[in-house]
């Protein structure tokens, strides 16, 4: 395998210098277009009205854009976001946005997504444009300036995830870098005694500001979430740059870690019961016996050079290590009556994972008369190599219990499981887009090409917990295919009124036919495709921002029939011919009502179904846990009276959502309410924040979302929130 690695790199490397010879001598030519400076990107960089949305992002191969200027639905939250939401992790900043649903409880050392009606794991987030460098299980906004959420499948922006997700959306969160000059100490409390306390500090150095560090550390320890779950947590990052007018460079490091003790939130079961149940309270701990731990590592180089002013390399390269044991997941329980009794189980793991990613490119720009071009040549490369236990580690642990009132039964199963080769994985992929503008940029156009190579070699671990005998599936191969993305953006009226459409493309990795009774037993499918089609509008006028984007999302996946009478012996026969369509609206938009007013919210409309399934009972039917509505409306009051003071209010409402795939049972809609408030001050010269938030202000009960089929995660209970920053 490595010396296959170092074929690919070396390809790619020769590749991009015989395109670097070609597009040389034709931007030397043709110099009338210049890419722009390269400059140190500050912290005021523009924001909607309400400072939680960003202008601007960045998007690998695609440069920096604005929102505007894109024919994608882009939502990138800012730091401001982050802290007035007093968002521990990604979840906390995503729970606002109307078409991503979260599929595992608040506070789960494991955030999972639903986002356009398909799944995205923790592992399918992307950080600072990079595959396999997320944190295990989440990602705590202490390391983070902004997340970025790019809707809709993105080969073309992002290649294709090694762990299948990512097809409705993509998350690209991007670490602290020194942006400003930052000298930050805070505290935050919240409900039953979790308290964490950081410092951010951030410097310019140079005579022209060309050396920038920032180093940000964190820790928190406490009981919150439900009733006597412990937690203690560490973070810190480091951003270093060196950047001049012609060149950048860039180190970027973080460690996390998660300590657990004590109890986990749980998912719940009613396929037995065969009806849904009242939602419990949030705070009940249903596992006080469970502890587990998760850490995370990497590191970092990036940079760029403009080897003319119209052409420019880019290239990078990160290392990341990922593991976790003990309890992470498995929190399950099966209801068995209307009383609320219920089995309960729940497993010991343990995960180790290596990851690496590598990126090169070239980037330049021309003119072909009135057409300006902006062209991207990109190779990327990622080994993931994971160890870990077979099925779900120890034999699951069991005991009686109650949803509404929890036993202390269950301990933690005795011994670590031990971990056996999973994956070793390599995915090469290059790049072509050509940016082009036109009349003014009132008509843009992108066009682009990804061609990924999937070389895979996973093993799936089964263990009969009887016998406890292993038995191990492997499935090898290699395949490729291309993903074409187009995009257009056409600004008749100006550059406040910006209508776009896009086609776009994802892709799943094949999948091995494992059963022996298959008449394709041991055939392994090429990379499915999943397509999109959407169009979109983007208005600005004084400080409202409004964004509405209608779309459909093709899925594929595989599907088994079975034959009327055995042929050959075979029983069934898996294709290709499987299908998941999705087809939804977005609307959202901010803006001042009055000087001192701001209102803000969100709403979307999706239909996800199984159009194609090996269960002909679920053809047709709704995919489970997609709320057909959800809705979101915020507003925010600057006291008029005390300077500096502000209070907020935001309700959510999810409209009713199956919890299995046949759509026999039904989870009732619900709504919350959060209200906040926020003072700015001067104290002894020390600029100082105070935030204070209270969460599902009248603690409603509700099932929250659904984890794959028929488990249903229980809602987070009220929850006060206090905050402090002191800005030296």
């Amino acid at each position: 395998m490595k010396s296959f690695s170092k074929k690919i790199l070396a390809s790619s490397v020769g590749l991009l210098m015989m395109g670097g010879g070609c597009l040389q001598l034709a931007f030397a030519e043709e110099s009338a277009q210049s890419l722009p400076t390269i400059v140190v990107k500050a912290d005021s960089q523009e924001t909607d009205v309400t400072g939680k949305l960003k202008r601007k992002v960045t998007l690998n191969i695609l440069g920096e854009k604005d929102v505007m200027d894109t024919p994608f639905t882009i939502r990138s939250y800012s730091e401001q976001a982050i802290q007035d939401a007093h968002a521990q992790s990604i979840m906390d900043v995503l729970k606002i946005d109307p078409s991503i649903r979260t599929t595992t409880n608040s506070g789960h050392l494991n955030e999972n997504f639903n986002i356009r009606g398909f799944n995205s794991t923790w592992e399918d987030n992307n950080i600072n444009g990079l595959y396999g460098m997320a944190p295990t299980g989440r990602v705590s906004t202490d390391i983070l300036s902004s997340v970025t959420v790019l809707k809709g499948p993105s080969a073309l922006v992002v290649g294709v995830s090694p762990y299948g997700g990512g097809q409705g959306g993509v998350v690209i969160a991007n670490t602290k870098r020194a942006d400003r000059e930052l000298t930050r100490v805070s505290a935050n409390y919240d409900t039953d005694g979790f308290y964490k306390s950081g410092f951010d500090v951030a410097r310019r150095f140079g005579t022209d500001q060309e050396y920038g560090a920032r180093v940000s550390a964190n820790y928190g320890q406490g009981e919150h979430v439900v009733d006597g779950m412990e937690d203690e947590s560490v973070s810190a990052v480091i951003g270093l740059d060196w950047t001049t007018d012609k060149a950048k460079a860039n180190l970027d490091a973080y460690v996390t870690r998660d300590k657990r003790d004590g109890g986990s939130p749980a998912m719940v079961s009613f396929a037995s019961l065969g009806k849904v149940l009242d939602a419990p309270d949030g705070k009940n701990n249903y596992f006080p016996h469970l502890q587990g731990q998760q850490e995370a590592k990497y590191v970092a180089v990036s940079g760029e050079y403009k080897l003319l002013d119209n052409l420019k390399a880019i290239a990078g390269i990160g290392f990341s290590e990922q593991e976790y044991s003990g309890h992470i997941f498995g929190t399950r329980m099966i209801v068995t009556n209307d009383a609320g009794d219920a089995n309960s189980q729940y497993y010991n793991v343990n995960m180790k994972q290596n990851n690496t990613a590598a990126n090169l490119g070239l980037e330049g720009a021309f003119n072909t008369g009135f057409i300006s071009h902006t062209v991207g040549l990109r190779a990327d490369y990622l080994k993931n190599q994971i160890d870990a236990q077979a099925g779900q580690g120890t034999k699951p642990v069991t005991f009686p219990t109650n949803l509404y009132n929890p036993s202390s039964g269950g301990a933690m199963p005795v011994g670590t499981p031990e971990v056996l080769p999973t994956a070793d994985n390599e995915y090469v992929s290059y790049t072509l887009t050509d940016q082009m503008s036109m009349l003014d940029d009132k008509l843009q156009l992108i066009l682009g090409l990804r061609y990924q190579d999937m070389n895979v070699d996973s093993t799936s671990h089964s263990r009969n917990y009887t016998t406890d005998v292993i038995t191990s599936t492997n499935t090898k191969y290699s395949e490729d295919k291309v993903s074409p993305s187009v995009g257009i953006v056409v600004k008749p009226f100006g550059d406040n009124l910006s209508l776009y459409s896009n086609y776009a493309e994802g892709l799943v990795a094949g999948s091995t036919v494992s059963n022996t009774a298959d008449a394709n037993y041991g055939k392994t499918f090429a990379p499915l495709q999943t397509k999109q089609y959407e169009i979109g509008a983007k208005y600005l006028t004084g400080s409202w921002l409004h964004t509405l984007a209608a779309y459909q999302i093709e899925k594929p996946s595989t599907l088994t029939t079975s034959y009327a009478t055995p042929v050959n012996g075979y029983t069934q026969i898996t294709t290709d011919g499987g299908e998941t369509k999705s087809k939804g609206v977005e609307y959202g938009f901010s803006g001042n009502i009055i000087d001192d007013l701001i209102v803000w919210g969100n709403l979307a409309y999706i239909d996800v179904e199984y159009t194609k399934a090996t269960n002909t009972a679920t053809v047709g039917k709704t995919v489970e846990g997609q709320p057909e509505f959800t809705a979101g409306l915020g507003v925010e009051y600057h006291l008029p009276f005390v300077e500096g003071l502000s209070v907020n209010a935001r309700g959510t409402y999810v409209d009713s959502q199956y919890l299995n795939n046949t759509n026999t049972l039904e989870l009732p809609d619900y709504t919350l309410l959060d209200v906040g408030a926020k003072f700015s001050t001067n104290i002894g010269g020390v600029a100082t924040t105070f935030r204070a938030n209270v969460d599902n202000v009248t603690d409603e009960k509700y099932w929250a979302g659904v984890f794959q089929s028929g488990f249903t995660t229980v809602g987070g209970a009220r929850t006060y929130k206090l905050g402090v920053t002191f800005d030296f």
